[in-house]
């Protein structure tokens, strides 16, 4: 229910609608629009958790081209394996390097897509297996997801709409994640049903 998300209840309550909506009407789901990837490194002017949402919502997010050269995705790749441990820093880390989520999709980031989209099917997806959601750090499982599924909507490598696909299955009814950002469930669940539309207009179109 919505009322349990405190002060983000309301974007819960919306985020719920656009995928109801979708859900009960093929034409909606067809026309759920996806963020427009940029071309280049761009500077938001607000942080990740709240672009997240403005995705998700179809709400412009204040952002213009960052002029100064951004840090390498190899030392940023690292910087995660060095704390694979402490998921909470990982989140951190995830989080301050695209307060403009949308940097995930462009060219330079492919070493950190490959490497989260690793972690998820290799690493988490064996821990899922042998315990289960309840168990693991939420909050950084689902930034994860979050940000893949922003790179998934134009993707031609469906490795990444397999991967949404893969826990969008193993998700329990009901689940409620213990995180202090349970709202980024929605999320995912929102960014993977615009990416399920990008792929199903790509296909229409190629047909």
């Amino acid at each position: 229910m919505p009322e349990r998300f405190g002060s983000l209840s309301p974007f819960v309550a919306q985020a719920q609608e656009r995928i109801g909506a979708a859900n009960r009407d093929r034409q909606a789901f067809a026309a759920l629009p996806r963020p427009v990837a940029p071309r280049a490194w761009m500077s938001a002017e607000t942080d990740c958790l709240a672009a997240l949402r403005a995705h998700c919502l179809g709400q412009p997010v204040d952002a213009r081209p960052l002029l100064a050269v951004m840090r390498e995705a190899e030392p940023f790749v690292q910087a995660l394996e060095a704390h694979r441990r402490e998921p909470q820093e990982r989140f951190r880390l995830l989080a301050e390097r695209y307060s403009y989520p949308l940097n995930i999709t462009l060219g330079s980031e492919e070493a950190v897509r490959e490497y989260l989209l690793m972690r998820l099917m290799v690493q988490d997806r064996a821990r899922l297996l042998k315990h289960s959601l309840v168990e693991m750090e939420s909050d950084e499982l689902l930034l994860k997801l979050n940000l893949l599924a922003l790179y998934a909507a134009p993707a031609t490598d469906l490795r990444y709409l397999d991967a949404l696909n893969y826990y969008y299955e193993q998700l329990p009814e009901q689940w409620e994640p213990a995180g202090q950002h349970a709202w980024l469930l929605v999320s995912y669940l929102t960014l993977y049903a615009q990416a399920l539309a990008a792929q199903v207009r790509e296909e229409g179109a190629c047909a």
